[in-house]
């Protein structure tokens, strides 16, 4: 297998924390080999030494002159590399400015700190199986932002792999590292082809859209998404999402407010059900109040789940790319203020015809079925098909999708039909629309489905 362009390949995380001082932006290296960090009751200024193709770089000094004590981070370079940051930001007074409290910093081998005070908002990014080739941020008297550039690192395990050993005939081949550029030999290369295989995600980030208040959020980078839990009230007040990294659910952190009256669960079935992408709308909620996300739609290979919340105000849409969610970004205060997402572009198709699937091949068909790795077949089900819709022209069109089953109808009726909402089955779980219409006059009545 070649690695030609992995190399060239990297993502930016981040920034997290303010909003206030100069922007600064190291630039992409190969690898990092030391960090100075000046702290005291916050991270008051960082230095990095970079390496660039085996020589040494420095960077300028991010922040100010203060702080009581200083720390050295060696690396025990090119051993050892950073493979994750994280710590915590807030004021470090009442109404301050937003600053970088704490900071930890995490390599293949150890992990250094924490340097500075962990007290307000925690903020960290998954171990996505790349490394630290680094950072950007916000800086003043303080540092008062920090976000970083990532690139993938192949991982092999083959010597817990036992077809990778009866491949070789023996269990001390040396991986390959993912940055030499030596060919393969023909052991490593069995290897290679018998033994498990992390991808390495390629994500572009898209968004955010909707209003410039609260602050930044940034998931981070995983390999797909699970299941999705909105809040709403007026637009959407918080959203956390439960992901996927290489088989492992992991949940992110609640990004938005707490003064929701309503709960939202989207579950995907994941990884059958893979998230493409979103729509949705964002707006005022009240006259001349901030802009904040009203509405969001969630579309999959198989369904679309909403809207969620009322579809007023600006549309926007995350595009219908060739690849699919991984992570989501944006603003978030009182209300999610914005909201973007990371995609991997990679090609998800091939011809139905054919039995075998790489998600990752480049090649281009004209026929076309989305799938993941670790995603099994499913036997061709009958393709549904839609009647009506019978009724006026008023009002805003809507669709729940496709489910499974019907389990329950809630109704609102008087001279009319005043309101509607459904629970479906989805293979065996309840999934609840959102209610269409309006009012609460008329008598209510539920209907049961007698196969539930």
């Amino acid at each position: 297998m070649s690695y030609e362009g992995y190399e060239n390949n990297h993502m930016s995380v981040g920034p997290w924390g303010g909003q206030n001082g100069v922007r600064w932006d190291d630039g992409v290296f190969d690898s990092v080999r030391q960090v100075l960090i000046c702290h005291g009751a916050g991270v008051d200024s960082i230095q990095f030494e970079y390496d660039k193709k085996g020589t040494s770089v420095w960077s300028e000094k991010h922040g100010g002159t203060g702080g009581v004590r200083t720390n050295k981070v060696k690396l025990d370079y090119p051993d050892e590399y950073l493979v994750s940051v994280s710590g915590h930001y807030g004021s470090g007074v009442d109404y301050g400015p937003i600053l970088i409290r704490s900071l930890i910093f995490e390599s293949n081998k150890r992990k250094y700190g924490p340097f500075g005070i962990q007290q307000g908002t925690h903020f960290s990014f998954p171990l996505t199986g790349g490394k630290v080739v680094g950072f950007h941020g916000r800086s003043s008297w303080y540092l008062d932002s920090i976000g970083v550039y990532l690139k993938p690192l192949l991982q092999r395990n083959p010597s817990k792999n036992p077809a990778a050993q009866q491949a070789t005939g023996r269990t001390g081949d040396k991986v390959k590292d993912p940055y030499d550029s030596e060919v393969e030999t023909n052991n490593q290369k069995a290897v290679n082809d018998k033994a498990a295989i992390v991808r390495p995600v390629k994500a572009v980030s898209y968004g955010p859209w909707g209003g410039n208040g609260g602050m930044l959020f940034d998931d981070g980078v995983y390999t797909g998404v699970r299941e999705i839990h909105l809040t709403r009230y007026g637009g959407v007040v918080s959203i956390r999402v439960c992901y996927d990294l290489n088989g492992q659910a992991i949940w992110g952190n609640k990004n938005g407010g707490s003064g929701a009256i309503r709960l939202d669960k989207i579950a995907f079935d994941y990884p059958s059900e893979i998230l493409t992408h979103i729509t949705g709308y964002y707006g005022s909620t009240i006259l001349r109040g901030p802009t904040v996300v009203k509405s969001l739609t969630f579309h999959t290979n198989k369904m679309k789940y909403g809207p969620f919340g009322e579809e007023q105000g600006i549309s926007f849409s995350s595009g219908s790319n060739n690849g699919f969610v991984v992570g989501f970004h944006g603003r978030k205060g009182w209300f999610i203020d914005s909201i973007g997402v990371h995609v991997a572009e990679v090609k998800l198709s091939r011809p139905l015809s054919r039995s075998s699937y790489d998600p990752f091949d480049s090649t281009d068909v004209k026929e076309y079925e989305v799938m993941v790795p670790g995603m099994a077949r499913e036997p061709a089900a009958a393709a549904p098909w839609a009647s009506g819709p019978w009724g006026g022209d008023g009002g805003k069109p809507w669709d729940d999708g496709i489910y499974s089953g019907v389990k329950k109808i809630f109704l609102a009726k008087g001279e009319a039909i005043y309101c509607i909402q459904i629970e479906y089955d989805r293979n065996g779980q309840s999934a609840w629309s959102v209610r269409h219409g309006g009012g609460s006059e008329g008598s209510s009545h539920l209907v049961i489905n007698a196969m539930t």
